[in-house]
């Protein structure tokens, strides 16, 4: 899964859709946190962005 072209824009990214999840934090959780997240980002840096291994499946079913 590509998050954006480099660390910063990949984090605004993911806290513009996660964001909410820090809410109950105090102050020093929520720089914590987003240190952490900033960490966890760079380590996915490679030169076409930040590239995150995913996976999906699709599940079907019929009814007889």
């Amino acid at each position: 899964m590509h998050f954006g072209a480099d660390p910063d824009t990949a984090q605004r990214f993911v806290t513009g859709l996660l964001g909410r999840l820090l809410g109950g934090l105090d102050g020093t959780g929520r720089t914590g946190a987003l240190a952490e997240l900033h960490t966890s980002i760079e380590a996915h840096h490679t030169p076409e962005g930040i590239l995150d291994p995913s996976a999906t499946w699709l599940i079907t079913t019929a009814r007889p």
